[in-house]
């Protein structure tokens, strides 16, 4: 899986905006989980909404690189 996106503008404010997302999803995720709530997610073009075990899962570091 593939995270982020490369811009082909020259653009130094587009050049930030992947990170700025992935740290988004990682506050909303922690977030979730620190106030015992789900989060919506979609998964291979399924929407699921991930909870406990399933959201600790997300929170830590993929394998994939």
């Amino acid at each position: 899986m593939s995270l982020g996106f490369t811009s082909q503008l020259n653009d130094p404010d587009l050049d930030r905006v992947s990170a700025a997302l992935l740290r988004a999803g990682q506050r909303a995720r922690e977030l979730a989980r620190q106030t015992g709530t789900g989060i919506a997610v979609e998964i291979d073009g399924e929407l699921r909404i991930l909870q406990g075990a399933d959201l600790e899962r997300a929170l830590k570091p993929s394998d994939e690189g």
